[in-house]
């Protein structure tokens, strides 16, 4: 804690057994991996009550533990 914000430092774990829809209409299908996804989550707080709140969540390992490869260099070639 720092005066009126608050920052914590997280990790949301968990399974992917589940569905992921793909923009490109494909689906990528869950096999039981573990999903470990860094977090940090910030609270602003004024007269005691809170005001923000901000959770960044790190997505490229989250997707990445789930398999999820991204084609990035024809996402930069397309523009």
């Amino acid at each position: 804690m720092n005066g009126d914000t608050i920052s914590i430092e997280l990790s949301i774990q968990g399974t992917f057994d589940g569905q992921l829809q793909e923009p490109t209409g494909g689906v990528v299908k869950g096999k039981g991996q573990k999903v470990d996804a860094p977090t940090a989550d910030f609270w602003y707080l004024k007269n005691g009550k809170v005001e923000k709140f901000d959770c960044f969540v790190g997505y490229s390992k989250m997707y990445a533990d789930m398999g999820v490869d991204f084609d990035w260099a024809s996402a930069v070639n397309s523009h």
